[in-house]
């Protein structure tokens, strides 16, 4: 931090982008020492208003994504579910790597990623998914395709309580956080494993070396 800053935190009352009030409590910032000027970072400001939509549902911020992305209707196909966790996979990356191409990358919550011989992974999807699962959020169901083990693949579906709680979050939030999970799901959801794969090394070099196996769960 550059010297004669403080660190702080701010509440802030706002309104969501249906017009209905929110407090958002304990918002990170910067206070002057000499003029008790405060200055927040906008994105902190949007990071807050998600974690309150996911707050109320006892939620963590990263759900969010995740959710978006189950939920979202892409073409044709039907709204609420994923048919691999591949797909989920690529999809929580490239909806993280999208937004930020329009500069918003850290104005909504996000998981880390890890390089795995899959490519790109989010930290803590394992867990999540059992997490929303237990919540009675999620279902997951495994079917199998092939003979070996490999040839298997996760159904992810939103139950009903799950789907309400997602359109509940995804109507507050702004136009372009939905939208942008929409558009993800588009492009990534009638892709193959290797199609997936060729898409990440051209677009993201620096996950070549790593990515080595088609991610087929």
């Amino acid at each position: 931090m550059k010297s004669g800053w403080l660190e702080t935190t701010v509440t802030i009352d706002s309104v969501d982008s249906r017009g209905n009030p929110i407090l958002l409590k304990n918002i990170p910032a910067v206070k002057y020492k000499d003029t008790e000027k405060i200055r927040v970072d906008p994105f902190a400001v949007s990071r807050a208003e998600i974690k309150y939509y996911t707050d109320e549902k006892g939620l963590l911020e990263r759900d969010a994504a995740l959710l978006f992305l189950i939920c979202a209707k892409p073409g044709v196909f039907k709204e609420g579910e994923i048919h691999y966790k591949y797909h989920l996979n690529k999809m929580l990356f490239y909806y993280w790597k999208n937004l930020e191409k329009r500069h918003l990358g850290e104005a909504f919550p996000h998981d880390d990623f890890k390089k795995e011989k899959r490519g790109p992974v989010p930290l803590h999807i394992d867990e999540d998914l059992k997490r929303l699962q237990e919540e009675g959020l999620v279902e997951l169901s495994y079917h199998q395709w092939g003979q070996s083990e490999k040839q298997s693949s996760l159904k992810i579906e939103l139950t009903e309580k799950g789907m309400a709680v997602t359109k509940e979050i995804w109507s507050s939030v702004e136009d372009i956080f939905y939208l942008e999970a929409i558009e993800t799901k588009e492009l990534i959801f009638p892709l193959s494993p290797n199609t997936v794969k060729e898409k990440v090394h051209r677009e993201f070099p620096e996950y070549q070396l790593t990515y080595m196996e088609e991610d087929l769960d």
